[in-house]
């Protein structure tokens, strides 16, 4: 237990537990305070100045999750010195719900004292601390419950719900003015407890809405996250569209190796590691910043080395896509003595996420992490804002919504005879909605596979909700499923053909792929192609016929398919005004290039993207998918700002006023040279190090550098 004798004074205990505007707390020593943290346009600001928060998650390696009832100043300290020579600037640390409330509306005065000797060190380490309430779960399978929760949804029940709000009212209350605090999130990885499969869309956003609206009460200061684990392709309740307009920003966990159906693939897989891009571009396109909050593998299932890689080619990858903050999964290993009791004893893999090893030393993935952290340091992000994607893939109204709301089903007025859906009318009823776990896998699936064929083709990709303002992109992606018709959740609305008409006439270009469940009213008028019939494929082979782009008559692209699965089988098109550009195995049109007033479209007869989506480790291998793609794009005249000649290579822009940021990821396990050609009027280059900045050669509009495996760049241009 806590012996209060350790407690520094200067943390101000008393005057944060005491009024709703506590005066400024002292700080140990000399050291001045940390400085309030707002959002400014994408990124966090202090003192006007923009930063990246970059850090981990603290889990202390000797205590673990029990750190408050075992609880050593010293060796916390200790944690601090540590994480600030690794280049930590915020850290991210559980509130256990049970120590600071250990009977309903009785508050721990140890629980708030601990609490106030960690705001010292961040002030004294220069360490903001991201707080996540609430936490039940964290490491492994392990539920730290609450002794009179008594069965009671914490999501749902009225009297659970009324406790927590206040309960995050009383630490809003006590830390609404505490300049270490980074921001509140309001629980790690929902929906939390041991109530997973109850919370609906419904529960989801009353709970996020509850929980955010008690900490507004005092706190005006502190931006709100809710971490939300793979909640975003998994079509959870707490995905980002359901939480946009109660929370400032969003977070996501991109564990790729926990998702073996999206990436069946190796952890250091070209797919595998754009899971940090996709699920930044997919969280994003919501509509708030998004913060990278968990992230990492664990060294008894992957060597050191790799880990590292994993973790440095997604950093870079998802900076490029515009991740606003790093704090990765975790700051240290556990020690051995944790691996005798649950939940390590339960959970081998637990024991050794660290970037550091549980007595402190650098891993690799904390060596990597370091030089990270030392370069985005040297970042002016001033007036600096992600670079628009080139590319939108459309995100469906039905997937986006929540479950039950009928604002976009086209009626008016009231009815004599009420319209009730066979898929919506449960939620109306307060039941649990169907499970849509295949349809949405069907759609991630196709989503994920256009995103890496997208930054392969050297665009970059995002995710406009279905009504949005997608007329902004140059390019639009529909791969199969979004031209569907059965499966309501992965498809787009029937009138939004009738605007991507219109999209394309004034100068869009727009890509689709169709399969047998394919239905797309008047659809000469756009792909100058209509569906005539479907059929069963096994072996795909797609002949070009006709020039296009790069692409030149005779070379084939191959994919195996599966004959059962209607989802793969193919369309049967037939031709009224387009351009056959290649044709399948059995002379049928594949490819169908056409144009639209003073726009192209492109029109494929075959699901590519979900074939690609169901073959392990299909981008490790050559894969030439791509290439449609970029020809595509270069018949349509869509030129990205940056790209390189490097397929596997990713260049991605954070763009200012005559000046700006290219930040390059290698996703392959080799070295790579690449070039890369800019259409900006550039005039000088600076590589960023650790150690500074170096100086590049600009031969007109490209430059030529080295990347290593799994290898990151940033570079700045003026």
């Amino acid at each position: 237990m806590l012996n209060p004798s350790e407690v520094q004074a200067g943390a101000g205990a008393a005057s944060s537990s005491s009024s709703a505007s506590a005066p400024e707390k002292s700080v140990p020593g000399n050291v001045p305070p940390l400085s309030l943290v707002r959002l400014d346009g994408n990124y966090f600001s202090r003192d006007g100045k923009r930063f990246l928060p970059v850090g981990a998650h603290w889990v202390p390696a000797k205590a673990a999750m029990e750190w408050p009832l075992q609880w050593d100043p010293k060796d916390i300290e200790a944690d601090f010195a540590k994480m600030r020579g690794l280049g930590f600037n915020t850290v991210r640390l559980d509130l256990m719900w049970a120590w600071f409330e250990p009977r309903p509306g009785d508050y721990n005065p140890e629980a708030f004292k601990q609490l106030d000797y960690l705001v010292s060190l961040a002030h004294r380490y220069h360490i903001y601390l991201h707080p996540s309430l609430f936490i039940g779960g964290e490491v492994g399978e392990a539920y730290w419950d609450v002794s009179w929760r008594h069965g009671r949804n914490p999501q749902s029940d009225p009297e659970m719900l009324r406790l927590e709000t206040n309960h995050a009212a009383e630490l809003a209350r006590r830390y609404a003015n505490e300049s270490a605090i980074l921001g509140w999130d309001l629980t790690d990885e929902p929906p939390f407890w041991i109530v997973q499969g109850q919370t609906t869309d419904a529960m989801a956003i009353n709970w996020t809405r509850l929980i955010a609206g008690a900490i507004r009460r005092y706190d005006h200061l502190h931006p709100i996250v809710v971490g939300v684990s793979m909640e975003d392709v998994g079509h959870g309740s707490f995905r980002p569209d359901n939480l946009r307009d109660e929370v400032d920003f969003f977070s996501v966990h991109p564990y790729t190796i926990y998702a073996p159906q999206l990436f069946p693939d190796a952890m250091l897989s070209e797919r595998g590691t754009y899971g940090a891009a996709f699920e930044t571009a997919l969280s994003g396109s919501a509509g708030r910043p998004t913060m990278i909050q968990e992230m990492g593998a664990s060294s008894a299932q992957y060597t050191p080395e790799a880990v590292a890689a994993f973790d440095r080619v997604s950093m870079y990858s998802s900076l490029g896509a515009g991740a606003n903050g790093f704090l990765l999964w975790c700051f240290t290993d556990a020690a051995p003595e944790q691996y005798n009791k649950v939940p390590y004893l339960r959970s081998p893999h637990e024991t050794q996420f660290g970037l550091t090893t549980w007595d402190r030393k650098d891993r690799p993935q904390g060596i990597e992490f370091r030089k990270f952290s030392q370069i985005v340091a040297r970042l002016d992000l001033t007036g600096i804002e992600p670079a628009p994607a080139e590319a939108g893939i459309i995100v469906p109204n039905e997937w986006s919504k929540p479950h039950g709301d009928f604002s976009r089903f086209g009626l008016t007025g009231p009815e004599a005879i009420p319209y009730v859906s066979t898929s919506e009318g449960m939620a109306v009823a307060g039941q649990q909605p169907p499970n849509l776990s295949d349809d949405n896998a069907w759609l991630t699936g196709g989503w994920l596979s256009s995103f890496v064929l997208a930054h392969r083709a050297g665009l970059k990709a995002d995710f406009p909700r279905e009504y949005s303002d997608w007329q902004r992109h140059a390019m639009l992606l529909l791969p199969s499923p979004l031209t569907s018709t059965d499966a309501f959740l992965v498809h787009v609305h029937t009138d939004f053909w009738a605007k991507a008409r219109e999209y394309v006439a004034q100068g869009g270009a727009l890509y689709a792929s169709v399969s047998a469940d394919a239905a797309i009213p008047h659809m000469e008028q756009l792909f100058g192609a209509r569906l005539a019939d479907h059929v069963p494929v096994s072996d795909v082979t797609l002949k070009v016929v006709a020039p296009f782009g790069d692409l030149k008559p005779g070379e084939t692209f191959h994919y195996p398919s599966v004959p059962n699965d209607p989802r793969h089988w193919a369309a049967i098109l037939q031709v009224n005004g387009g351009k056959i550009i290649a044709v399948d195995q059995d002379g049928r049109p594949a490819l169908v290039a056409n144009s639209v007033g003073k726009g192209k479209t492109l029109l494929c007869a075959y699901p590519l993207e979900s074939y690609l989506a169901a073959v392990p480790g299909v981008f490790d291998r050559p894969e030439s998918t791509y290439r449609i793609y970029k020809a595509f794009a270069d018949w349509a005249g869509v030129r990205p700002a940056f790209s390189s000649n490097q397929p596997s290579v990713e260049v991605r822009a954070l763009n200012g006023q005559g000046r700006g940021y290219t930040v390059l990821a290698n996703h392959t396990a080799q070295p790579q040279k690449v070039t890369v050609v800019t259409t900006l009027p550039v005039k000088s280059l600076h590589q960023f190090t650790p150690a500074g900045t170096s100086p590049l050669p600009l031969h007109g509009s490209s430059w030529t550098m080295d990347l290593q495996p799994y290898g990151g760049a940033v570079v700045e241009w003026q």
